[in-house]
Order: structure tokens, then sequence, then C-alpha cells
């Protein structure tokens, strides 16, 4: 009997529970809370603070058939509502939410939760028992602890053959796939930077930004839903006033330390003069910079929105944070334009008398409405407070 038909067939909620937790911790690390089950949880089985998604886990105590359709239906429909309205009273915030369960879901009652969390904001998923089953064979801390499964025995064997094997392979040629692509981690770009194929230059630097930018989509999303990280500063009006009309130049700043990096004399310092080789060190600084600039456009976003002030100066600090819609969404297109335009690199290079050329020109620009619209609002707030 393989893991799949083995989680199937769990029929006590506390072992499914310990298996959901183990595999959530196993993914997700410190990131994820679990939460107590011994006490009401009000349907929150689970939360991952980065995604902001919310687990409800279920199983049931006897082996399941398709009798039990309505009570799936009840059971995942009564625990969406629970999640939607532990949002609304305001003590989670939800934007995913996710079912585990050891049986398929039927897909009437699937198509039905589906349009509830779209109806509700909130993206809804399901993950069954071969979510766990392949997330068991992977994960050998998570297998460690469920010694009641058959087959680890024979999982642990297959890993020590698999080593031996890769051990015997490295032994006979020691050679790496060759890297035509943009790295997606940092193993593959330390491949493409000891390979060196034509071009390297570019893909490496394609990847650091690709890379910083897939990291920093949690802050993009909470900066898209005007979320604001609370640090527990307080501004009275006058303080307030202060802090904020500085906003533009605060934006201007973080830019213009971003362009000091695209003078040609930076950029042939990382991507090295014609005929020469680039330097791997430089290259990644070089992106890292652009992708810094970004998540601090994004944090002093977050600051402004979660900093407290004056409630008559609420619209004052929501048009000061969206001054900084347009340079992130400039940075984003940017890192876009690059993704795109070196990954045809490589095939170009195969055409006979090839020459390739790419523009790494950045421009950021102001949202003129928004500068205007945030300029008009200071000017009254101080006419009326009178500064």
């Amino acid at each position: 009997m393989n893991l799949q038909a083995q989680i199937e067939l769990m029929t006590v909620p506390q072992d499914f529970t310990r298996l959901c937790n183990a595999v959530l911790q196993a993914e997700y690390g410190a990131d994820f809370l679990h939460i107590d089950d011994d006490r009401a949880d009000r349907g929150n089985d689970g939360y991952v603070k980065s995604e902001k998604r919310m687990f409800a886990a279920h199983c049931f105590k006897r082996i399941q058939n398709k009798g039990l359709d309505s009570e799936i239906r009840a059971k995942i429909l009564g625990d969406l509502k629970k999640a939607i309205a532990l949002r609304d009273q305001g003590d989670w915030e939800i934007l995913h939410w996710t079912f585990l369960c050891n049986y398929p879901i039927p897909e009437g009652i699937a198509s039905e939760a589906h349009g509830i969390g779209l109806r509700a904001g909130i993206d809804v998923s399901w993950c069954g028992p071969g979510y766990f089953a392949e997330v068991v064979q992977r994960v050998k801390s998570v297998r460690q602890l469920f010694p009641n499964l058959m087959g680890n025995d024979l999982l642990e064997k297959l890993d020590v053959i698999s080593r031996m094997i890769e051990s015997l392979s490295l032994g006979v040629d020691d050679v790496e796939p060759p890297i035509s692509w943009v790295p997606r981690n940092a193993g593959e770009q330390r491949a493409l930077i000891s390979q060196a194929p034509p071009a390297w230059e570019y893909l490496l630097f394609a990847s650091a930004l690709q890379q910083g930018k897939q990291r920093l989509e949690p802050k993009w999303r909470d900066f898209l839903t005007g979320y604001g990280s609370r640090g527990g500063i307080y501004y009275d009006e006058r303080s307030g006033i202060q802090r904020l009309t500085g906003a533009f130049d605060d934006i201007q700043g973080i830019v213009g330390r971003m362009m000091m990096v695209f003078p040609e004399n930076i950029q042939e310092e990382a991507f090295g003069p014609p005929g020469v080789p680039g330097n791997s060190d430089n290259i990644i600084h070089l992106g890292g910079r652009i992708v810094f600039a970004y998540e601090e456009i994004l944090d002093w976003a977050s600051e402004i929105r979660g900093a407290v002030y004056p409630e008559s100066m609420r619209r004052m600090v929501d048009l000061a944070a969206q001054m900084a819609t347009q340079p992130a969404e400039d940075i984003r297109g940017f890192i876009d334009m690059v993704l795109f335009e070196v990954s045809k690199v490589p095939d170009l290079l195969v055409l006979p008398d090839s020459h390739v050329e790419i523009n790494l020109a950045l421009t950021v620009t102001a949202d003129e409405d928004a500068v205007r619209a945030f300029t008009e609002e200071v000017k009254s707030v101080q006419l009326r407070l009178r500064l």
C-alpha cells in the first residue's frame, strides 16, 4: 500500500492534525504559526504570516465514501465562513485560505467554495492526500515523525542508493549540466559563473533581479492592499506635517541613490569592457542595489501608513504613500524587461552572425497627478492649521 493510500485511511483526527503541522512546519519553517488544537480555534488550524494564509484541517473518524459528500460540503463551507468572519472582525488578515484533508473534494463542492471565496476577496485552495504523501516522501525529517507509515524503511534505503549513484556519477565525469537560462537559485548561479557561457554576465544580472523581486512579492502585495507596518510611532498634527512634507524628497533620495549604479564606468566594472569577462560579485551587487531601492520604496510606504496620525491628516497620509506607486512599478517593469530580453539571448547566440544588444537603461518617473494631489492636500492642511 502506497503512502497516499495510507494517508487516505487515517481516521484519528489527532494523527492527521500532527501530520498537517509537521508538513506545514517543513514547508514554511518559522513563517508558519501552529494553532493549539486542544482549544477552540474558531476554524483556524494554522497561519502563514508572509502569505496571510489561513489553514483549516479535517479528517473523518471513519473510512470515507461517496455518501459523505454532504458532510464534506458542510465542513469545508462552514470553515470557510468562519475564516471570512475572522477576517471581517479584524482578528486575522486573510488573503488566502487552504483546506487540508485526506480525501478528495467533489467538483461541485470545490466550485461552490471557490465562488464564496471569490466574492469575499479570499483565494481558496485545498490540499489532499497526494500533497501530504509527496512531502512525506521528500522531507526526511517528516518521515521520521511517522514511523508507522509503511514504506518509510524502503524510502530510507532508496535515499542511500540515490546518494551512492550520485557519488558514482560525479566520480565519472563530474560535469554540471550547462546553464543556458536565467538561474533560478544560488546553486544555478554558481554553476553559471563556473561555466561562463557567452553572455553569462547578463544571465546572472537578470537572475539577481528576478530572485530579489520574487523575495519581495509579499511586501508588494501588502503595498497594493494599503497595509502599513505598525512601528509604534505617533504624530500630532504639527509633527505629522513636518514628517510628511518631506515625503517626495524621501522618494527622490531613494531613487537618486539607486541611479548611482548606472554610470557607464560602474556598469563596465560589473559586465566588463568589450571582449573582457565581467565580475560576478559586482554584477550581483549591481542587481542587489536596484532590488534594495525597490524594497526601500515599499518599506517607506509601509512606515508612512503604519504610523499613527490624527484623523484630520489621514487623506494626506494616503496621498503620500501613493507617490511610491509609480517608482515601484517602474522598477518592477525594468526587472521584467531585463528578464524578457535576457531570456532570448542564448537562442540568439546560436544564430549565424548573431549580434545581441541589451538596453539596461532604467527610467524612474513620478506620477504628476499623485504629486499634485499630495501637494494640494499639504497646503490645505497647513492653511487649516495656520502653519
